[in-house]
């Protein structure tokens, strides 16, 4: 079994969780860890810690490179077996939640890769000119809006 815990500054983490919720109709087991403001970086890798298992690999996804909750990850890992991800977003939390609770022989590495994957990160660019007229799909499925 592979744990997912998610870190960030602030309550980033803990919106995204909310919002896995939302989507996904639970928390498939996803812990998060928000870094508060005016808390102590030994504070905080003691929070993080709790929340980790010497028993099972955990994939820990972080707001950014770098930062306190990253590099309280990074120290951490040195007791516990982690993998980190840095610069999460929904799209690659979704895929893990869905895929680590699911019993399908997934290691730590499959997971990872897939979570990264181009196709798996949802990141679009779309242009539009003004005045443009090409169809576009309805924000309301209530056809009286």
């Amino acid at each position: 079994m592979v744990k997912v815990v998610i870190v960030s500054h602030g309550s980033f983490c803990e919106g995204l969780l909310e919002t896995l919720k939302m989507v996904g109709g639970s928390d498939f087991g996803v812990k998060a860890v928000p870094l508060l403001p005016g808390e102590a970086p030994e504070d905080y890798r003691d929070k993080l810690a709790n929340q980790l298992d010497k028993t099972h690999e955990t994939i820990i996804l972080a707001d950014i490179a770098g930062g306190t909750p990253f590099q309280s990850a990074l120290y951490l890992g040195k007791d516990y077996r982690v993998t980190l991800i840095s610069g999460m977003n929904f799209p690659m939390l979704l895929t893990l939640a869905l895929e680590s609770s699911l019993d399908n022989g997934k290691n730590v590495e499959d997971l990872c890769a897939h979570a990264v994957d181009e196709q798996t990160l949802g990141i679009q660019i779309q242009s539009f000119e003004k005045g443009e007229k090409k169809q576009r799909a309805k924000l309301s499925v209530n056809k009286n809006r």
